[in-house]
């Protein structure tokens, strides 16, 4: 991958890992055990605790005094509890790590190695495997469909794949780099997602700004898939549904929601098909939509800015979409639907 290179200082970057944490006592040891085996030692840890109810804080007061600890009064989610994070963050480059992963010992140079390529770079996405088999991925990245829906590259496809640094859409969260330049022009996490879509929100507005998403495999995680949340609970389901419909009225210009409205037609019979129907949860789904609904004058206020602000052309946002009807994406929805579990 080629690009301008950064015209900053050459010194090493100064990097603030957020670490937003629930209940998991032992997954939080793991996760803060492996980080500081970095050969990266330029950071600082901020632990952000969502109110939790197990011995967490005492673990990290303990075993991990150096880490810097917000406690908050209540849950504020993952967007949330980043934004309280980011306040207390002294980095030029932000990560944001989950508590339920566990980083490789070079995971953060890479990444920063990546970042410091190009100043066009806003984004860094980590590989991320299983942690209950890691001969599998969980993302190598992120993409976005023309629905608007965000998907995790490589979902489940053999580690020997996605070995090439490459320019792709965003990042998943879980594990990622971003420059704080990018975040002061951009915006960060929207903390009224809460849950939930919301690293796809801000890899698509990072895209209308004109910054970049690099995908870097040799930046190893290993994710304890849901370990948090359950992919398909009430709790996770509701912000789902609700959020997807926030970034598509957010971020997607009006020629591509005209262009590609049956798409997102498609993606919500798709939905309705699989978790409605097939899983028996209309409850949180449509709750979602409905609350989306209510949200609209709001959500209406935040696009008009983020439409003003946009510094691509449309053709090349759509260049930068993943079409629904690929064979791949397709594939992979169709045995998803008719399977077992």
């Amino acid at each position: 991958m080629k690009g301008n290179k950064s015209n900053s200082s050459n010194g090493m970057k100064f990097v603030s890992i957020i670490i937003v944490n629930w209940n998991g006592v032992e997954l939080l040891r793991e996760c803060l055990a492996s980080l500081q085996k970095q050969d990266y030692q330029l950071f600082e840890i901020i632990l952000v605790d969502n109110a939790s109810t197990d011995n967490s804080v005492v673990l990290v007061r303990e075993e991990f005094s150096h880490v810097r600890l917000i406690q908050l009064p209540d849950n504020f989610g993952f967007a949330g509890g980043n934004m309280e994070g980011l306040r207390m963050a002294k980095g030029e480059y932000i990560a944001l790590f989950n508590n339920d992963a566990v980083a490789t010992p070079n995971w953060l140079r890479e990444l920063v190695s990546a970042m410091d390529e190009d100043d066009r770079i806003g984004i860094c996405a980590s590989k991320l495997l299983m942690r209950g088999d890691p001969s599998r991925i969980d993302s190598a990245g992120d993409d976005c469909v023309t629905s608007g829906h965000g998907i995790k590259r490589g979902n489940r496809e053999s580690n020997d794949r996605f070995l090439e640094k490459d320019y792709i859409f965003g990042a998943c969260a879980s594990a990622a780099l971003y420059r704080r330049e990018m975040i002061d022009d951009v915006g960060f996490l929207d903390d009224d997602f809460f849950i939930n879509c919301e690293d796809t929100d801000l890899n698509f507005r990072a895209q209308l700004m004109g910054w970049k998403c690099v995908y870097v495999p040799t930046a190893v995680v290993l994710h304890r898939v849901s370990a948090t949340i359950s992919g398909l609970s009430d709790h996770g389901l509701y912000y789902s549904s609700r959020n997807d419909e926030c970034v598509w009225i957010k971020n997607m210009p009006t020629a591509l929601m005209i262009r590609y409205y049956h798409h997102k037609l498609i993606q919500e019979l798709g939905t309705i098909s699989y978790f409605c129907v097939k899983k028996g949860k209309w409850g949180p789904v449509l709750r979602g939509k409905m609350d989306a609904i209510r949200m609209l004058p709001q959500l209406l206020r935040k696009r008009k800015e983020v439409q003003r602000k946009k510094r691509v052309t449309n053709q090349y946002l759509n260049s930068v979409l993943t079409p629904i009807f690929n064979s791949s994406l397709l594939k992979g929805k169709i045995k998803r639907l008719f399977s077992r579990n």
